[in-house]
């Protein structure tokens, strides 16, 4: 008697089955090596848990190396939700927001990109909300760049929380989450060598003139000054006085999907 042909349907919800399972053991794999990397790091602050420099690298290789029909936004919030919640494995933290002009929007960034499991909570405006990261030493602040105001005073200070990230750091059409914001925190305890740099200038014809020449912009401006930022190449050290200038934090320069070899050429390697 013929054997019946194997049900089509049967076949594809077994390999779904195995893809499950072997992406479950992977995720169990990655999360024994993070309590390895515990024990040799000895981490306990976010200043020496978070990698900056080494996340942009993995987003960046993870583009690089999709392909497909799964929404590559996808994607990145899943490795997000990974990143965010092995980082609070080696250091708790939480996130702080000021209100913002859309609520909503903001706390879709914040939880596309830091996941369920950080606590979040609001503070009365960025004041607040960079003292709070500056007297817990633990706490992340999420700042939108429409921001209105000298916002960034509670940065100036070389002991001050400084910005190390701009989100989204995938810029695509249509993206969720995708309200443009910094990210500030604890200083880190490794140096960055960012791809672009923040400093605060006086806003002045000269200062104008000397963004056009390298290549940066304004971010924000308020009370005689300019929030600039500045592509983190030599250019800057033909300018001993901007060069002299506050500095208040850095970031890997996004994504523009499309536009990955860009992008990726100006990237940085880092190491967990």
């Amino acid at each position: 008697m013929d054997r019946q042909a194997p049900d089509p349907l049967q076949l594809i919800r077994r390999r779904i089955d195995a893809a499950d399972a072997e992406i479950h053991r992977l995720l169990m794999e990655r999360a024994a090596v993070i309590d390895e990397l515990i024990h040799v790091k000895g981490t306990s602050m976010p200043g020496a848990a978070f990698r900056p420099d080494r996340e942009a690298d993995m987003m960046r290789r993870l583009v690089a190396r999709h392909s497909g029909v799964l929404p590559l936004a996808s994607v990145e919030h899943i490795w997000r939700e990974l990143i965010s919640t092995f980082t609070a494995m080696q250091a708790p933290y939480g996130v702080v927001t000021p209100p913002g002009d859309d609520p909503l929007a903001l706390r879709d960034l914040v939880r596309f990109y830091f996941g369920f499991h950080v606590p979040v909570h609001v503070a009365p405006d960025v004041a607040a909300a960079l003292a709070d990261v500056a007297r817990e030493g633990r706490d992340l602040a999420v700042v939108p760049l429409a921001t209105r105001g000298r916002w960034w005073a509670g940065l100036i200070d070389p002991d001050a929380p400084k910005i190390f990230a701009r989100l989204p750091f995938l810029e695509m059409p249509d993206r969720p989450a995708a309200l443009p914001a910094y990210v500030a925190g604890p200083p880190l305890t490794q140096k960055l060598e960012p791809d672009i740099r923040l400093l605060v200038l006086k806003a002045n014809a000269e200062a104008s003139a000397f963004l056009a020449y390298v290549g940066g912009r304004i971010a924000g401006e308020a009370e005689g000054e300019f929030l600039a930022e500045i592509p983190g190449d030599e250019r800057i050290s033909d300018f001993p006085d901007f060069a002299a200038s506050p500095a208040v934090g850095g970031f890997a320069a996004p994504i523009r999907v499309g536009s990955l070899e860009a992008a990726a050429d100006s990237g940085r390697a880092g190491h967990e």
